[in-house]
């Protein structure tokens, strides 16, 4: 099914992609464009486009997320624990004093959140950005593993499912945890990157931090 329309935004920063670029129409549908009907001809003007539709709940390969790059779909961390043992003087320096030690959680906790209350979509840890040249480069769990009590994939699992979600999500979203987030573990040249592949909620999701929503 190929749907024409305006382009109202692009939901990718990848200058290109195999399948096309994934784009937001006027109309509200999202898709990947096929063809461009008519080219700007000022700043001004939108973009007239044939678009083939996809589901933004839908997963896809692990390879394809990473290969598109950072989007209304997908978001990179390069962990989710960098914030744990850092020391009160650099929590200072860094201005981290509202969450502390827990900033990093917070931060993963806060991405989650965003996924559910947009169309759902990816967080891929163990992914660093290149901010020089935009580029990514896998860097893996493997380090934060020994920051855990149970230092294996499983224990990074809990990890995500006890003090993230438990901790600041909405108890709903933990007690069927399967209708709004999957966790999965994908390996590259020896490095593990955690997936987490959300669901759009049918509820507003509201965070708990610091005893408010």
């Amino acid at each position: 099914l190929m749907v024409e329309g305006l382009v109202k935004e692009i939901l990718t920063n990848a200058e290109q992609h195999s399948h096309g670029i994934m784009v937001s129409l006027e109309s509200g549908e999202i898709g990947r464009v096929k063809k461009i009907l008519s080219e700007l001809s000022s700043v001004t003007d939108s973009i007239n486009a044939v678009t083939e539709p996809v589901n933004p709940v839908e997963a896809k390969p692990v390879e394809e997320v990473i290969e598109s790059g950072e989007s209304h779909f997908a978001e990179f961390k390069s962990s989710a624990l960098w914030s744990q043992e850092l020391s009160r003087d650099e929590i200072e320096r860094r201005s981290l004093g509202q969450y502390g030690t827990n900033t990093s959680k917070v931060v993963i906790a806060k991405s989650i959140a965003g996924f559910l209350n947009a169309d759902g979509g990816d967080l891929l840890i163990g992914i660093k950005e290149l901010k020089d040249t935009d580029d990514i480069e896998i860097i893996g769990i493997e380090s934060e593993l020994p920051k855990l009590k149970d230092k294996t994939l499983d224990g990074y699992r809990r990890m995500i499912l006890d003090f993230i979600i438990k901790k600041y999500c909405p108890s709903f979203v933990l007690n069927r945890i399967n209708d709004y987030v999957r966790i999965s573990f994908h390996e590259f040249d020896g490095r593990t990157v955690c997936r987490l592949f959300m669901l759009k909620s049918k509820k507003r999701v509201f965070l708990r931090l610091n005893n408010e929503d």
